[in-house]
């Protein structure tokens, strides 16, 4: 194919601009293609950071985003260069969706109309090249399924935790963040590859949100709708494509819990999250509220319970103590046991604190009258047995009829604002990282650490409360409905009894 002088002019400017490449080159690869403020920003954002993480809205020029940039380097270094990319998605099915979606542009593309497709019958492996000396390639992946020791000039990350309509198992999201972390960063080749992710949030622990992971990435959240900082007004992100009155039709068309994950960037498990954080600290957070030292006994005489949730080898332990008073319980101490031992076999140590030994402190220094703890695993069960656990110290088997109750409980004192709690983002983050459905979001911070150890101190307190609980009825109705006593006849005790 010859180019016309005003094609060559198109190309000679578009070689360095990668905007214009967009608007004025990729944009006829699709039959519609809309232009608009948000479509030039995102070019630049790309061609501009070689690390690169957007959060934005769905349908908002995201994925095609990436076909564009691909193929802008396919043109233009790909003429005398080998040029390796990478696509992962959730799964290798998804990465090859868009695979073949980008072998769709340049076919329709006649501006690529000279490129040699060097797999013409692949349809989601795709190889190209201009001379035949100098090759372009991109393969598919999925983020859970692929092997170590790949890496590349170009690495795309594009909707790494799936479509939000399919909601991951916390455990699956903790992994993938895990395989970012630890493999994906590291895949770019050295000094010039270029890592660009772009998704929507399952929750706020994903690694779009960890300030750690993205410090030397360029990043951005755009919701669809967001607020002018100099008019106050609501505007819309794309008004080209989406207006505001079509943004808002969909909000109610939607729900605003859908439209919230799928076009405000809100994660979607905390459109999910048993408690909201914001409700909780507009109900139950006192900010004047401060915590006591274990190592000082505490100066009250009200009840004082507690609620001791342990933690496997990757999540922390945490205690939640509370004293009832006026009607409520007050939290006065909580601690998070990060990577503590579970015993010293002697005393409480400071400089080397271990649980048991803490937990023996607090049981001592402020009168606890009982602390239930997690006993699922059974990790304490050979201290019992040796008979070194304080009697207050109670098990408790998390089956899914105890984790109901106690959540309802929980809920009931937050609702009636029975419940005092600090002013504490851990604390909070692990209590709100419990969803509906009583499954914990596993982050580095925890797994819901908090919530359980609250809910195991307020079925301590449930009689303080007033908590009517169903397994309760059903022990004393198993009591009642034995054998008849020997005594029933005629109401006396035989001598020698």
């Amino acid at each position: 194919m010859s180019f016309t002088p005003e094609q060559v002019k198109i190309l000679q400017r578009a070689s360095n601009d990668f905007v214009y490449f967009t608007n004025e080159v990729f944009s006829h690869s699709v039959k519609t293609f809309i232009k608009g403020e948000h479509v030039d920003n995102t070019a630049r954002f790309l061609s501009s950071n070689s690390r690169t993480i957007s959060v934005s809205a769905r349908h908002h020029f995201k994925s095609f985003s990436f076909y564009s940039y691909f193929m802008w380097k396919m043109m233009f270094e790909g003429a005398a260069n080998n040029v390796e990319a990478h696509y992962f998605s959730f799964n290798s099915e998804l990465a090859g969706y868009h695979i073949n979606k980008i072998k769709q542009c340049i076919e329709a593309n006649p501006f690529f109309e000279d490129v040699i497709d060097a797999k013409p019958t692949a349809e989601t492996v795709l190889k190209y090249t201009w001379d035949r000396k100098h090759y372009t390639t991109i393969t598919p992946h999925g983020l859970v399924q692929f092997k170590r020791g790949i890496h590349g000039d170009l690495i795309f990350v594009d909707d790494p935790f799936q479509d939000p309509d399919n909601e991951l198992n916390p455990t699956i999201i903790y992994k993938i963040n895990e395989i970012f972390k630890s493999n994906i960063l590291d895949m770019p080749k050295e000094p010039d590859g270029e890592l660009h992710v772009c998704g929507t949030p399952q929750t706020k622990y994903d690694f779009f949100f960890d300030k750690v992971v993205t410090k030397r990435f360029a990043t951005r959240v755009l919701p669809a709708i967001y607020i002018d900082e100099e008019t106050g007004e609501e505007k819309a992100l794309w008004p080209e494509w989406m207006d505001l009155e079509e943004l808002k039709i969909k909000r109610i068309e939607r729900t605003e819990r859908i439209f919230s994950r799928e076009y405000q960037c809100t994660p979607v498990y905390s459109t999910k999250g048993f408690f909201n954080k914001d409700v909780l600290k507009e109900k139950i957070v006192n900010k004047d509220l401060t915590m006591w030292k274990v190592t000082v006994a505490y100066p009250e005489n009200n009840d004082i319970i507690a609620g001791f949730d342990i933690g496997k080898k990757s999540h922390p332990s945490h205690l939640s103590v509370f004293e009832y008073k006026d009607g409520k319980l007050v939290m006065i101490h909580n601690k998070f046991m990060d990577n503590w031992p579970y015993s010293n076999g002697k005393e409480y140590i400071p400089e080397a604190p271990s649980q048991l030994e803490y937990l023996k402190n607090c049981i001592r220094n402020f009168r606890i009258k009982e602390l239930r703890y997690d006993n699922t695993r059974g990790e304490f069960e050979s201290f019992d047995e040796q008979s070194l656990l304080p009697r207050q110290m109670i098990p408790v088997v998390f089956t899914s009829k105890f984790k109901s109750s106690g959540a309802t409980a929980f809920d009931r004192l937050v609702e009636k604002q029975q419940i005092e709690i600090p002013d504490d983002e851990r604390l909070l983050d692990q209590i709100c990282a419990v969803t509906n459905d009583l499954q914990a979001i596993q982050t580095k911070f925890g797994h819901g650490d908090s919530f359980w150890s609250i809910v195991l101190a307020v079925m301590s307190a449930k009689d303080l409360i007033g908590f009517y609980d169903d397994s309760d009825v059903s022990q004393r109705r198993k009591i009642s409905v034995g054998q008849r006593s020997m005594f029933a006849e005629g109401g006396k005790i035989p001598k020698g009894w």
